[in-house]
């Protein structure tokens, strides 16, 4: 009887075992200006969600000046009604949480005069997310933010101000999204790119996590044909074993004096 009772638990260890999956437990949060920002790290979004991570994506603004020549939806609050529905479509075919939307309008207000109080809402909003969401990793904008808006590099400045204003709980890692330089086609996109020595995090990607990525991005109708989709979709994950880049915020954590030495200088 003990043995039969023993061999019980441990086919039950054994289950709860296979089916725990490697990032339960985990969370992720990815923090941008617009909806459809997130496409340019769906594959990576999509993989560690079929993980088991908790994934939460943060949009900035409505998108309500968002128009393009495709689409027949005028600025304002009708394409902003829009955006909001396709940003929910793509959380879901990536499996991830429901997105939180700020709410801010594109170019944060500026047109209305109201920047400051934006990007005072920006801040304090992704201030209480720190808190209660506790992330593991963070992703957002940095640098030149593949296009270069100002939208990107604001709200990525936003992000890496709070994220290193003081020790979070869980210590979590930040991460800008990248473009190795050299590896965009003569033809482009035109997308502002970084020196591979500088993206010392690679993400395998599988045909499923592009699949997902895929099906994600083509939520975005008004932004988007699915021949831009296919065109930018080759041009940054190619090739048969396509990989994300990160780029890192880095600190040593090591004190030193110069801005020349490395930490072995006197003060």
């Amino acid at each position: 009887m003990l043995k039969l009772i023993c061999t019980a638990i441990l086919a039950v260890i054994n289950l709860i075992s296979f089916s725990q999956k490697p990032l339960q437990g985990k969370t992720l949060l990815a923090i941008f200006a617009h909806p459809d920002d997130e496409s340019t790290v769906g594959p990576v979004l999509a993989k560690y969600a079929a993980e088991g991570a908790d994934i939460y994506i943060v949009v900035a603004t409505d998108g309500r000046y968002g128009v393009n020549t495709h689409s027949t939806i005028p600025a304002g609050d009708t394409l902003a009604a829009v955006r909001y529905k396709e940003m929910y479509c793509a959380a879901e075919k990536l499996g991830v949480h429901s997105p939180i939307m700020i709410g801010t309008h594109d170019q944060l207000n500026m047109r209305e005069g109201k920047v400051g109080e934006t990007l005072k809402r920006i801040r304090d909003t992704v201030i209480y997310l720190f808190n209660t969401i506790n992330p593991d990793v963070v992703i957002t904008w940095g640098g030149a933010a593949w296009t270069m808006h100002p939208d990107h590099q604001l709200v990525g400045d936003i992000v890496t101000d709070i994220f290193a204003s003081r020790q979070w709980p869980k210590h979590p890692k930040l991460y800008y999204p990248e473009i190795p330089t050299g590896t965009l086609p003569a033809e482009g996109p035109n997308f502002v790119t970084v020196d591979q020595s500088y993206l010392t995090v690679a993400i395998s990607l599988s045909s499923e996590d592009l699949s997902k990525a895929k099906m994600a991005w083509s939520c975005h109708q008004s932004q988007y044909i699915p021949s831009d989709i296919e065109y930018m979709r080759k041009a940054v994950w190619h090739g048969d074993k396509p990989i994300s880049y990160f780029r890192p915020f880095v600190s040593t954590g090591k004190m030193q004096y110069s801005l020349f030495d490395d930490g072995a200088g006197k003060k």
